[in-house]
């Protein structure tokens, strides 16, 4: 009697044993499954922050591609004796018009605007006035994947004369590859008066209010 007890007492602490052992295998398992859903969704969650962030830099060097080819434009682009590009090199006022809505060949010139913001919202508009790159400079986008799901474009403001240089504000947007980015930048140009090349004065990021270059 007593060792039939001793047995069904052993029998139960081994199953409670094997039990104990069994939730801890459990517990242990899902622990190691948690963990990897955690790693995996922080590494989905990386990679598309590096997805966007490489976007975000393609946004940018098309805006700042725009900008080159504004400053092309200013330069006389693909047509220096065009009435275009006199008005550049004159700073003909008359053609720089309200809403940047000059028409042909002014389109995309715009009369000064206090607020620096203003003709990016402008650019944004699908069927607005703004310049798609290359169609004054005869520029072409290279061929390939990784492209920008829209051109680049570009407005270009006539700021008010200090009676030594020609000042130009270029207002420029890129696109990313992905829909629904894009990137602002914003640059200065000087044009001497004697139609000499020009140069940048200064740029910043629309949204950075880090700017280089102020005018007086």
């Amino acid at each position: 009697m007593k060792r039939s007890w001793q047995r069904r007492s052993t029998t139960a602490r081994h199953q409670r044993e094997q039990g104990v052992a069994l939730l801890t295998a459990l517990i242990l398992m899902l622990a190691v499954l948690m963990t990897g859903i955690a790693s995996t969704r922080s590494a989905m969650q990386n990679a598309r922050a590096a997805a966007h962030e490489r976007d975000r830099m393609l946004a940018l060097q098309m805006a700042d591609a725009a900008l080159f080819d504004a400053e092309r434009d200013i330069e006389g682009g693909s047509a220096p004796g065009s009435a275009r590009a006199a008005a550049f090199a004159s700073g003909q006022a008359g053609v720089f018009a309200n809403g940047c809505e000059g028409g042909t060949p002014y389109d995309g010139l715009c009369t000064h605007d206090p607020d620096p913001e203003r003709h990016a919202a402008t650019l944004a508009e699908d069927d607005g006035p703004a310049v798609v790159f290359g169609t004054f400079t005869g520029s072409v986008m290279p061929d390939g994947g990784g492209l920008p799901f829209e051109a680049p474009r570009y407005l270009i403001e006539l700021m008010p004369a200090n009676g030594e240089v020609h000042l130009y504000r270029i207002t420029a947007r890129g696109a990313g590859a992905m829909p629904h980015t894009y990137a602002a930048l914003q640059a200065y140009y000087s044009k001497p008066l004697d139609g000499s090349p020009g140069r940048r004065v200064g740029w910043r990021e629309l949204g950075n209010w880090s700017e280089l270059y102020a005018p007086d």
